[in-house]
């Protein structure tokens, strides 16, 4: 699969297959587990956007009904679904909709 970006660049729609290989390059990346329907998701696509904007975060979404097994494997259950990966490992999860300023936090208290 290949990897396609979201309408900004900055924030990346990835398959299954994707997923580990950015993870890993990146020191830090924010995962949303998303789904098209889901009007929280939406909604927080503009935060998204802001946190691949001005942070040296790699922002990245993944649809959970065309990669199942990845959503299963990292436990999303729910939409959205948020996982902070560090050096390539999983560190934190958070669930449901977040502000921009909660997960701004995240991305600080964990990269430093």
């Amino acid at each position: 699969m290949t990897t396609q970006t979201a309408e900004t660049d900055r924030v990346v729609s990835l398959g299954d297959v994707d997923l580990e290989t950015v993870v890993e390059d990146s020191s830090v990346a924010l995962v949303e587990f998303y789904t098209e329907w889901c009007g929280t998701c939406k909604r927080m696509k503009p935060v998204l956007e802001a946190l691949a904007e001005d942070t040296d975060a790699t922002i990245l979404t993944i649809d959970i009904e065309s990669n199942l097994e990845t959503a299963i494997e990292f436990g999303a259950q729910r939409t959205p679904t948020f996982v902070l990966f560090i050096d390539g490992q999983p560190v934190k999860q958070l669930r449901g909709g977040q502000n921009e300023q909660t997960l701004r936090d995240l991305i600080t208290r964990y990269r430093d």
